[in-house]
């Protein structure tokens, strides 16, 4: 062969490698989700609650489909960083979590939630002690709630962790609190997590 050949031949297979790269590379395929920047801003809106008017902000999650949803916060909470799906905040003496949670297929929610999640809360936490468990319902969709308490850096915090039905995903909303303030946080857990709702 003489070397024009060779080198047609090894820049066909160059060209042809690369081509193939960038097909079926890491490079053609997302490594997973990410966050939809619509999914961080806000509407804000005033939510009323029987004889009290509070600020609060919409957020219409559009990060997963099939498992779009809407929830509020009041707007004083600090957003924090995000995962795909989900929603952190920060106020003064606590924090809250939304995320989804995948629930295998050959497991009810409910059965999940007390043989798995419940066990990683356990021993996971420090002095982690179940003080209430029960069936609710979320705007029409079953839901389960744990509500418990643990220790971190000498203080306790009172946690409601409920987890809602749905179509392919769970939805899981964990408010957690300093003990003192749980049942003056009462109201505003409870409005957080009876705003949330499944979007088609």
């Amino acid at each position: 062969m003489n070397k024009k050949v060779i080198f047609i031949t090894l820049l066909t297979l160059v060209a042809l490698g690369g081509l193939i790269f960038y097909t079926y590379g890491p490079a053609s395929h997302p490594i997973g989700p990410t966050v939809n920047p619509a999914s961080l801003k806000p509407t804000p809106t005033q939510n009323n609650t029987g004889s009290s008017t509070s600020a609060v902000n919409t957020y219409h999650n559009r990060d997963l489909t099939e498992n779009f949803y809407t929830i509020q916060f009041p707007q004083s909470w600090q957003l924090g960083p995000n995962q795909p799906g989900g929603y952190s905040f920060s106020f003064s003496g606590g924090t809250a979590k939304v995320e989804t949670m995948d629930v295998p297929d050959n497991s009810t929610l409910e059965l999940y939630v007390l043989s798995q999640d419940e066990p990683k809360l356990k021993a996971s936490l420090s002095g982690y002690k179940r003080v209430n468990y029960q069936k609710v319902s979320v705007n029409g969709s079953d839901a389960y709630q744990l509500t418990y308490t643990s220790t971190a850096n000498g203080t306790s915090y009172q946690t409601i962790r409920t987890y809602i039905t749905g179509a392919d995903k769970a939805g899981v909303i964990t408010l957690s609190a300093d003990a003192n303030q749980a049942t003056a946080l009462a109201l505003t857990f409870s409005s957080i997590i009876n705003s949330f709702r499944w979007e088609k």
